[in-house]
């Protein structure tokens, strides 16, 4: 039996992790989850899996019984389980972390679990567009395993079981485009963030959801895929493909376009790697191609200028990620709470990265170009300060 730790079991990639344990209960155990601020579903989840080890933000507002770490199995069993740290609980012994914690907070668990040599399914992007030198050398390190849950990055890995890296010309992942795709841009600065919210096709987090819609999370996919495959930006690019069956592509040197399709369903690729690239029987029934459209367009400057910028962020390299992701973080909050509107997002977040030298400078001993874990971390807070 494979013992899991699942970091954000209460979000979109958490509760769906948790859906394929429940499919497999002979072949998971999970041995600590961590919920953040959403203890009342932490405690459902609690009372089901029977974690040995818990990590919220809000320890108080759990039951009694279980803020004492009481926790009883169906056949009467006392467990004595303990609230951790969150870093504390990714470093705990286990056969696989599921890291699926929203934004830049994920990054420190993920790598600490990393520099322990787990291994990691990752569904946080954010810890490599930060930090994907620094990560990918403690796994190199440790000796850890990542392996993909985003389901353009699963499908890139599954490809690439079949293609020669040699043989490699482009690989193209694919985007809905958001809930904003059709819509005219000269409306955008009457977008509501309920209207942004409203996925064509997956149903996700709030964050990831706004991202879609900004396409932030394609660049910071692209970012993310140039560390998991070891390539340069250069050979990495995203199209809009609105079926959003196509989850990427890989073109061969010879012309040829190989793509992985399945439906648009998170629980395949969480699946995928919670088994290690393993076929199993799915919970997901077969798509019936009978009848579908195969679309593919480009990426809008006009309409996606936050895709563009934190890909020229990207090449910049240091610090730079690390301020894109931290202001398209802040400024899609404030969004979203109400205080701006949708086209200030990528404005705010233009002037922040044309601003990073001078934060750069309010902070001992860092450059534009230092990217060390101590640089990245204290260029996000001092961004979050002084926008927050």
């Amino acid at each position: 039996m494979k013992r899991i730790i699942i970091l954000g079991s209460t979000g979109s990639i958490g509760r769906q992790t948790l859906e394929v344990v429940r499919k497999f209960p002979r072949e998971f155990e999970v041995v600590g989850l961590s919920g953040g601020k959403n203890w009342r579903l932490l405690e459902k989840q609690i009372r089901e899996f029977r974690p040995q080890f818990i990590s919220t933000e809000l320890p108080e507002k759990l039951t009694p019984q279980i803020s004492r770490g009481l926790i009883f199995r169906s056949t009467g069993e006392l467990i004595r389980a303990k609230i951790l740290p969150l870093e504390e609980l990714a470093a705990k012994k286990c056969d696989l972390v599921v890291s699926a914690i929203a934004g830049v907070a994920g990054l420190p668990p993920t790598l600490e679990a990393i520099r322990k040599g787990r291994k990691i399914a990752l569904a946080n992007k954010e810890s490599l567009v930060l930090a994907g030198s620094l990560v990918m050398a403690a796994a190199r390190k440790s000796g850890a395993k990542i392996l993909p849950i985003d389901s353009e990055h699963s499908a890139v890995w599954q490809l690439l079981e079949k293609i020669p890296r040699s043989k490699i010309r482009k690989i193209i992942l694919t985007a809905s485009g958001g809930a904003l795709r059709d819509i005219p841009i000269a409306e955008f600065k009457n977008i509501s963030p309920a209207k942004v919210l409203q996925h064509p096709t997956w149903k996700m987090g709030r964050k990831i959801t706004l991202d879609c819609a900004t396409m932030a999370n394609k660049a910071f996919e692209i970012i993310e895929a140039a560390h998991l495959f070891n390539l340069p930006l250069e050979k990495i690019s995203a199209v809009i493909h609105p079926q959003s069956f196509v989850h990427a592509l890989v073109e061969t040197i010879d012309g040829n376009i190989f793509a992985q399709i399945s439906k648009p369903d998170m629980r395949l690729p969480i699946q995928i790697a919670l088994f290690g690239g393993e076929r199993r029987e799915s919970l997901i029934t077969p798509l019936d191609l009978a009848g579908k459209k195969l679309e593919f367009h480009k990426i809008e400057k006009r309409r996606y200028p936050l895709f563009f910028m934190i890909l020229e962020a990207a090449k910049k390299g240091g610090i730079f990620p690390a301020a894109a992701a931290a202001a398209s973080e802040v400024f899609g909050e404030k969004f979203l709470a109400g205080e701006i509107k949708f086209p200030e997002i990528a404005k705010l977040t233009k002037k922040t990265l044309e601003s990073t030298p001078q934060i750069s400078r309010g902070l001992t001993g860092v450059s534009p170009q230092s990217a060390t874990l101590e640089n990245i971390l204290a260029t996000v807070e001092k961004i979050k300060n002084q926008f927050e």
